[in-house]
């Protein structure tokens, strides 16, 4: 387990049943890409959900299934890309305006270089990768916080970035830093509207 992911694993326990991984190797042929490595070790760990606690925001954390789920026509890999369009369409219209304050000044995927969405919270604020760089290994993470646009960029992975919340070096709801918090997992590749909760980590 690569060395961010063990420490982000003592934090928040990861469920205590079989993970479903979604079949990776077939990402690229049917979606024209892979995903970064942490990434795709963080969902075979932990599948879809959120961090949280009893009395706080949470934030969730996306990932393919190859349920059908509700507004989508397409599943697995190519429904994550599909729903990410339709949200992103609706949250920003399809034309970037570099003047609207209330945008990331970036394009979206699947336009090159655009934003991807893996995350967000319960604050509005959102996760995405910029996909800039041939090896998505070395796509940085973009925070955008919603209300008059403020973006952060991070030079990191998402894992890191989660494990930077969680130690209160990245701006993040309180779900992150509480002694309260657990991980619940809400699908995997095979499942969903699952509610399997993880946590608190003890001592």
């Amino acid at each position: 387990m690569p060395n961010a992911l063990s420490q982000l694993a003592k934090l928040f326990p990861p469920p205590a049943v079989p993970v479903a991984s979604p079949p990776w190797e077939r990402s690229r042929a049917e979606i024209g890409m892979d995903f970064p490595s942490d990434y795709r070790a963080f969902v075979d760990l932990y599948g879809a959900g959120g961090f949280g606690t009893p009395d706080s925001l949470a934030c969730h954390v996306h990932a393919p299934t190859s349920c059908l789920l509700p507004g989508r026509h397409e599943t697995g890999f190519k429904g994550y890309v599909e729903w990410h369009a339709s949200e992103m369409d609706d949250l920003f219209g399809s034309e970037l305006d570099e003047e609207d304050d209330t945008k990331p000044a970036y394009r979206m995927f699947p336009e090159r270089e655009g934003l991807l969405i893996w995350g967000e919270n319960e604050q509005g604020d959102l996760y995405f990768w910029l996909t800039s760089d041939g090896d998505p290994d070395r796509w940085p993470v973009v925070m955008w916080a919603r209300g008059l646009v403020t973006t952060y960029r991070f030079e990191m992975g998402m894992v890191d970035v989660l494990l930077g919340s969680a130690r209160g070096e990245i701006p993040n709801v309180r779900a992150m830093r509480s002694p309260q918090r657990r991980w619940t997992m809400k699908s995997d590749w095979r499942h969903d509207r699952l509610s399997i909760s993880a946590g608190p980590a003890s001592g």
